[in-house]
């Protein structure tokens, strides 16, 4: 069966909103994303409200049965389905990453398939399908701020990508779905259990692109074993700005493909910069495309609308928020639109994505001595990440019209022959510009790649060790934890790392 938040985050300790399947007899199990790839069996729940929905206690569980009827539904409307209102039945529930699995059950509150059985047996589960489209997920946020770092879930992408209900932002050429500019946060899909038109991800086939468990989980797994205290939110946390105030924190962490953004979201990251905050974005092709939330008041956002292919397009058809100038790479220093993507050919003939495998493209080093590179033995010139393909299957560039000190330019990539925008990746920070000509007091260090969260969990990744300790540096700087040198950390090993020239012609 299927389910989905009526809203995607919540504040730790209280209760929250989902809504559920017509016509279904389930039970409600809570998982957590923590250390393992696998999620986590956390606890069962307590009901303090529902709606066509009734709920009987057989042996100390919650049984449901949901009314209402069961039709299709479209992608752009909000699928008004029965809810329950629910809290985390545990007193240990901090900010981080839930999952809500819900699972069909007999008369007598037995499991009738053998995911129900897993999580009756609390036993670790795997997001991904089948079992995922039976998942919601729910970010909980802080009570108050608890640490420095803020994570922001992208859900904006999750829900661009998602064609649950017949469309989404984009062709989904393996479900007949056509492109459309509106869809609905009020569907199954927004993070797991999406249906998706995207090729299979040939360098890991264990999860789908454009879902929690593709590159937010590997990161957040990533802080956990580094003892990174970190708050979550959501896209329309960091839109609405009201349970979540940027400036109480040190760093901001985008990950993965946080691609679309509003621009309330880009003047509140650039607020915070202003203020002297951090940003380290360990994402690719992000912030590319402008959206706009809507709904009856700020707290009840339903649907996102496509505003423009990006942000210069948007420029020329509307006066943007002052606070937002130029395209994303006023804000972060690198563009897609500069940069490349590479996802495969779509068979007509077989109907479905081929030569979805990418050249061995990495980074080569330019500035060695600096601090990002601290304890990676890395010297000049030097190639990492090639044979991992970390760098796709989207990337950004540099602006070709960057003034020479516009963006500190820490590593490039060869050139991205033969991908879409056909430009180059790099890795680098950036201090926007203020109104008044001055740079901001807080930077943005970027990797410019979707793919790094891949070879950062990766412990078989030729570059593990390398990202790892890039990683490890840039957010140890940001949040003020020590003051990173070349003495201060052990060196990794070398394995995956290239003396060679940079830029030579890639035969890969």
């Amino acid at each position: 069966m299927q389910i989905y938040p009526i809203h995607p985050s919540f504040t730790a300790g209280s209760s929250f909103e989902l809504a559920v399947q017509p016509k279904k007899r389930f039970s409600i199990a809570i998982y957590q994303q923590l250390d393992d790839e696998s999620i986590t069996s956390l606890c069962g729940v307590v009901v303090t409200d529902r709606n066509d929905v009734t709920s009987t206690l057989i042996d100390g569980k919650y049984v449901f049965q949901s009314a209402g009827t069961n039709r299709s539904m479209r992608f752009d409307e909000d699928w008004k389905w029965p809810t329950i209102t629910i809290r985390l039945n545990t007193s240990a529930a901090q900010s981080g990453a839930y999952v809500a699995v819900a699972y069909e059950v007999d008369a007598a509150g037995k499991p009738t398939q053998e995911l129900g059985r897993q999580c009756a047996a609390h036993q670790p589960l795997l997001a991904a399908p089948p079992a995922c489209d039976s998942m919601a997920l729910v970010i909980a946020r802080p009570r108050t701020p608890t640490a420095a770092l803020a994570y922001i879930i992208p859900t904006a992408t999750y829900h661009a990508y998602n064609s649950t209900g017949g469309g989404s932002f984009y062709d989904d050429r393996i479900h007949r779905y056509r492109a459309s500019k509106t869809v609905s946060l009020r569907r199954p899909g927004g993070g797991l259990g999406a249906r998706l038109g995207e090729p299979v991800d040939p360098y890991d086939t264990r999860s789908q692109r454009q879902q929690f468990a593709h590159w937010d989980a590997k990161f957040i797994r990533w802080l956990r074993k580094e003892g990174f205290a970190c708050d979550f939110y959501t896209d329309l946390d960091l839109h609405n700005a009201t349970a979540l105030d940027l400036t109480r924190y040190r760093c901001m962490l985008s990950v993965g493909h946080h691609e679309y953004w509003s621009e309330e979201m880009r003047a509140h990251v650039a607020y915070f910069l202003t203020q002297g905050g951090n940003l380290g974005v360990f994402s690719g092709n992000t912030c590319y495309r402008p959206v706009r939330f809507i709904g009856p008041e700020p707290g009840q956002l339903t649907e996102m609308r496509k505003l423009a292919e990006n942000w210069d397009v948007l420029k020329e058809q509307i006066d943007l928020d002052p606070r937002v100038s130029g395209n994303e790479s006023h804000l972060i220093g690198l563009t897609y639109k500069h940069g490349g993507g590479h996802w495969g050919t779509w068979s007509r003939w077989r109907r479905r994505w081929v030569k979805g495998e990418r050249a061995a493209i990495g980074f080569t080093v330019r500035r060695p001595e600096h601090w990002a590179f601290a304890g990676t033995q890395l010297r000049q010139d030097d190639t990492f990440g090639a044979d991992d393909r970390i760098v796709g299957y989207e990337a950004d560039g540099i602006p070709p019209d960057w003034p020479q000190d516009a963006f500190e330019t820490l590593a490039v990539t060869n050139p991205l022959t033969g991908w879409e925008m056909g430009g180059s990746g790099a890795i680098g920070i950036f201090r926007p510009v203020l109104r008044d000509g001055r740079r901001s007091a807080g930077e943005v260090f970027n990797v410019g790649t979707t793919d790094w969260a891949r070879a950062l969990i990766d412990t078989t990744a030729k570059s593990h060790d390398v990202v790892q300790q890039i990683t490890r540096n840039v957010i140890r700087r940001y949040l003020g934890v020590e003051n990173t040198s070349q003495e201060s950390h052990s060196p990794p090993k070398t394995a995956g790392i290239a003396h060679e020239v940079a830029l030579q012609t890639d035969a890969g």
